[in-house]
């Protein structure tokens, strides 16, 4: 991937539309923690990839490209997130999987209860770390350097969110049992 960093920072268009093909089902499910709605995961991810387009001469380490996008994406779906927040908008989507999470209907939470699910009983940046560690292979430290956060705050972030999912767990395997 260095090789391909160093071709796009000088200029070769391919070069840098191959790097995003390497990443394009990251940056999607990290996206993806932070945003619903698929037309605005990839509004971020578009936003994402010309930002970094116009950016990446600027780009000092290219050992750290995938850190860097990544960033920007975080950034990006930040933005959108705040945007669609300050104008009050639920989607049917979020309506429909509150009705799931909320009913006592424990058959139908079981179909759910995957990574996703346990993801939305985080909240957002402990969402974002456990996918980055878990899914995208960062360390603490890298996790860090991309939220702004010491690394002893993500690995005690990342622990309670183990914890968070961990209890849930307990839970459905106490009712099952």
């Amino acid at each position: 991937m260095e090789e391909l960093v160093k071709e796009a920072k000088s200029g070769n268009k391919e070069a840098f539309t191959n790097l995003i093909l390497l990443l394009q089902k990251d940056l999607y499910r990290i996206a993806k923690v932070r945003l619903n709605n698929n037309e605005d995961i990839y509004d971020a991810v578009q936003e994402t990839i010309l930002i970094a387009f116009e950016s990446i001469k600027k780009l000092k380490k290219i050992q750290y490209f995938k850190t860097w996008i990544i960033k920007i994406l975080i950034n990006q779906t930040n933005n959108i997130y705040r945007q669609k927040n300050n104008k009050k908008i639920i989607s049917y989507e979020n309506i429909e999987q509150n009705k799931i999470y909320n009913s006592d209907n424990i058959e139908k939470v079981d179909t759910i209860l995957d990574f996703e699910f346990l993801c939305k009983i985080l909240q957002y940046e402990e969402r974002i770390i456990v996918t980055l560690y878990y899914m995208e292979k960062f360390t603490d430290k890298e996790i860090g350097k991309i939220l702004n956060l010491k690394e002893n705050t993500v690995k005690t972030k990342r622990t309670r969110a183990k914890e968070k999912i961990k209890k849930i767990l307990e839970i459905g395997v106490k009712r099952d049992g």
